[in-house]
């Protein structure tokens, strides 16, 4: 019993160690396919884990056959819960306590603020509530005035804001990626705090303020009544959350009976007054040992001829235990002579004696007439399948007179039963015979074959998480397990839309999905008077021709990091650009990046590099077997992007 409550501490000390694992406070189970050994049981459920919005993780009890898969997880979807959803808060899974099903707004169409310079507004047409946002593209600026491509007003560009990024302090910030360094700060608004988690702001997705230590998600537990030995409980609320609960405690107590006292004797045992409990074997009983004789000598006295005498003996004080043993008196000079017992049919006599004193006719000689039959009656017993029978019969307890005549056994009736095979949780038996007299019986058990499991694999996709399928070949019992994560898209070359947003084909084998992003445009000065403003993920250029992708090109860093190794460099034959993007976005290097193109992009041509402010350098370049390697410096940079003209060299007369 100790074994197993500290092997069930040491489980619970395990679970309760992993971060965010929910207990049980009462008994639940699940059946389980156990890895190791193949067997399928239902298992206790010790607690359960957020695993993502749809899921969470089941932690179970070890196998009980083989004892080698502890802390398996299975996966489950979030259920429960009575609050929501609303567009921005969902329900509260009663297992896991997370919350999930937030629809989110359903947003109307954007129309422009002309009050409010720069800004347009759209209204959820579920909740009314309302989202402002900045108007962007149509060529303006912080100064210059352009159309929105967003909602379509007329706005001075102002600042273009970034997104929203957490601050970690109850605030949010953005910045102005015009290249005007201003910094918005706001604070965080929305979400709704439980007991176990912060709110959640709508704007940055970031926690903040206080946990609401009232808002638990309640779950009700049953009743347990106390036994003599076990505490018990009356029905109770658990929070799955924080472990909120009203719980409280019924003791455990016997069921007393009193039984009287018995002294011990002599010879025997006795016991103090004691109790027990009509429930269970619960038990004050105390043996006291036997006493043993209190003895008293007693004299021995020699026998005489007409008076008896006897040896020494003992006697008990408290008892009528003695071991006196008379000695007869002499009396006469005797002869003795044998008895003769009586028969059934003659008479006898006792061992008789007479005096061999001349003139003595003593004899103590007395006849016993005979006996006749000491008749003893015996019932009749039915003769069974197996065993003799016989009337009821008188038989003499002194000779070999009897009445007794043998019935013989009857052999078995035998009824015939058919056969059944087992199945995968049955047991089965072949085709056997039973007595319809006794229990006589040839069936024969079959062990029920148990479940021949196959595992069919199904792989993730880009968007579905991929999984095993384990199914019986012989009843098709099936379930599910080993869970593995959607594969996430993987985007070939970007093109523009002509919207100012930008497309591009998922490359993996059997998915038609279409990504689709905005565009970010930088501007750079190329001349006096001129600039280009372009878009370096799909190659859209205000001014000058389309930027090609130059699907040769691959980059490592030389020092610092790569955020992303997603490289994307294009020309028009006049300008190269150069950046790095993962899904559509890009990203921002560190330090030094090597970069290799073909060598005939720069056949007759030297390479200068263009600052956004119009600043131009000639860029020197490697060779090196059919490629050209440049050395990209953005540790001073604060764009993602880098811009190069190509200039013809002039040829030599």
């Amino acid at each position: 019993m100790k074994k197993w409550l500290i092997g069930c501490l040491t489980v619970l000390a395990m679970v309760c160690l992993i971060p965010g694992i929910m207990l049980k406070a009462a008994a639940e189970t699940v059946p389980v396919h156990c890895s190791r050994c193949g067997s399928r049981e239902t298992r206790e459920i010790l607690g359960y884990r957020k695993y993502d919005s749809t899921y969470h993780r089941v932690y179970v009890t070890e196998c009980q056959n083989c004892h080698n898969d502890g802390n398996v997880t299975l996966l489950q979807v979030h259920t429960g819960g009575t609050q929501g959803p609303t567009c921005t808060e969902g329900k509260i899974c009663e297992d896991c306590g997370a919350e999930y099903g937030i629809p989110g707004h359903d947003w109307g169409a954007w129309t422009p603020n002309y009050a409010s310079n720069g800004t347009h507004t759209r209204r959820c047409k579920r909740c009314n509530a309302e989202e402002t946002g900045s108007c962007s593209g149509g060529y303006a600026t912080c100064d210059t005035l352009g159309m929105c491509n967003t909602c379509g007003g007329s706005y001075y560009g102002g600042h273009a804001w970034g997104e929203w990024s957490s601050a970690g302090n109850g605030t949010h910030t953005r910045s102005c990626t015009n290249y005007c360094r201003e910094v918005d700060t706001a604070k965080c608004t929305g979400g709704k705090a439980t007991c176990s988690a912060k709110a959640v702001c709508v704007e940055c997705g970031g926690e903040y303020g206080e946990k609401d230590p009232n808002n638990h998600a309640l779950k009700h537990r049953a009743a347990k009544a106390p036994t003599c030995t076990e505490i018990g409980w009356d029905a109770y609320d658990l929070c799955v959350s924080c472990g909120y609960t009203t719980y409280t405690e019924l003791p455990a107590q016997h069921d007393l009976k009193q039984h009287a006292a018995k002294a011990p004797t002599c010879t025997e045992k006795g016991w103090n007054a004691y109790e027990t409990c009509s429930r269970c074997d619960y038990t004050t009983y105390t043996e006291l040992t036997a006493l043993n004789h209190d003895l008293v000598q007693h004299e021995a006295q020699a026998a005489t001829c007409t008076k008896p005498g006897w040896n020494a003996y003992e006697t008990c004080s408290r008892c009528d235990h003695t071991t006196y043993a008379e000695q007869p008196a002499l009396n006469h000079d005797l002869v003795n002579h044998d008895a003769k017992a009586p028969t059934c049919t003659e008479i006898g006599w006792d061992a008789y004696d007479t005096c061999s004193r001349l003139g003595c006719n003593y004899t103590t000689y007395q006849e016993i007439p005979a006996l006749k039959h000491d008749l003893v009656h015996h019932d009749a017993q039915a003769a069974t399948c197996t065993e003799i029978g016989w009337d009821a019969y008188d038989t003499c307890s002194r000779c070999d007179h009897t009445t007794y005549a043998e019935l013989p056994a009857l052999n078995h009736n035998l009824v015939n039963h058919d056969a059944k095979a087992p199945t995968c949780t049955e047991k089965g038996w072949n085709a056997y015979d039973t007595c319809s007299r006794c229990d006589y019986t040839t069936y024969a058990e079959q062990p029920a074959l148990n479940h021949d499991y196959q595992a069919v694999t199904v792989e993730p996709t880009c968007e579905t998480d991929g999984y095993t399928v384990f199914t019986c070949s012989r009843c098709k019992d099936s379930y599910t397990a080993d869970p593995t994560d959607q594969l996430g898209h993987q985007f070939g070359a970007w093109f523009p839309n002509g919207t100012g947003s930008q497309s591009a084909d998922c490359l993996r084998q059997g998915c038609a999905h279409i990504g689709s992003t905005d565009c970010r445009k930088f501007t750079f000065r190329t001349a006096e008077g001129e600039t280009l403003i372009f878009c370096p993920v799909c190659g859209q250029a205000e001014n000058a021709a389309q930027l090609e992708k130059i699907e040769a090109a691959t980059a490592w860093a030389n020092s610092g990091s790569l955020s992303a190794e997603d490289v994307t460099a294009r020309t028009n034959g006049e300008y190269l650009s150069v950046a790095f993007e993962t899904a559509g976005s890009l990203t921002q290097p560190t330090g030094r990046v090597r970069l290799a193109l073909p060598a005939g992009l720069l056949e007759g041509k030297t390479l200068v590099r263009i600052a956004p402010d119009g600043t131009q350098a000639e860029l020197p370049f490697e060779t090196e077997r059919g490629t050209i390697i440049l050395t990209l410096d953005f540790a001073n940079s604060a764009l993602p992007v880098m811009l190069f003209r190509l200039v013809p060299q002039p040829t030599a007369l």
